[in-house]
């Protein structure tokens, strides 16, 4: 009787760890599915975005459509970080920078990658608080250090808080990583070469609005 009910107990536990196995599997695959149906309504928010730049001025009002879509997205899966950095994006086209430091940051909580840095960086740097781009650049390089354009946004910081040299250093640093990154270059070549010696410093190429980008 004894055997029995050990063996008993031992299949009702295997059996139960089967069926954990078994939920968490559903679980993930549940998880994807989402990612993926938001995923697409983020890539059709995109579209209106593109659609409102080339009008000019911007069509605000495609971007309001762009940004229900991709508040629709975050309902499908709250964890989709490319739908914060659109909104980051929409909320800076219509000058509403505290919301969009805030979209950018939740973006890369969510996920803590150099391209996300690279946006919350920026978006910092045009709202005019450059210590914390300059934060958010070195917290990016730690997570991706072999990324130029996160040197890029470190100089661009760098340069406002007229740290010169070590801005030069981080745009040559760029120049390693990448000796394609023209933008590094053009920015030595200005910090160098401009009125006084410092001339017109630029971000990196425009980059469109988006995952479909950067992620």
């Amino acid at each position: 009787m004894n055997i029995v009910d050990r063996l008993g107990g031992k299949s009702l536990a295997l059996a139960i760890v089967s069926l954990g196995i078994l939920m968490i599997a559903s679980s993930s695959y549940a998880a994807g599915a989402n990612r993926a149906e938001s995923d697409a309504v983020v890539a059709e928010a995109e579209g209106l975005i593109m659609k409102a730049g080339q009008a000019d001025p911007v069509d605000t009002k495609l971007i309001h459509q762009a940004m229900d879509k991709l508040h629709g997205a975050l309902k499908i899966d709250p964890r989709n970080d490319a739908a914060y950095v659109d909104l980051g994006f929409c909320y800076g086209v219509l000058r509403d920078g505290e919301t969009a430091v805030d979209m950018y940051r939740t973006a890369t909580e969510l996920n803590p990658s150099g391209n996300n840095f690279i946006e919350l960086a920026d978006i910092y740097m045009r709202v005019g608080d450059t210590e914390d781009a300059l934060l958010a650049a070195n917290a990016g390089i730690m997570k991706d250090p072999s990324n130029a354009r996160l040197y890029n946004a470190k100089g661009m910081a760098l340069n406002d808080l007229q740290r010169f040299d070590e801005a030069e250093d981080a745009w040559e640093e760029a120049l390693k990583l990448n000796p394609n990154l023209k933008v590094a270059q053009a920015n030595i070549d200005a910090l160098n070469g401009g009125p006084s010696g410092r001339g017109s410093i630029s971000k990196h190429p425009a980059q469109p609005p988006a995952s479909s980008a950067m992620h």
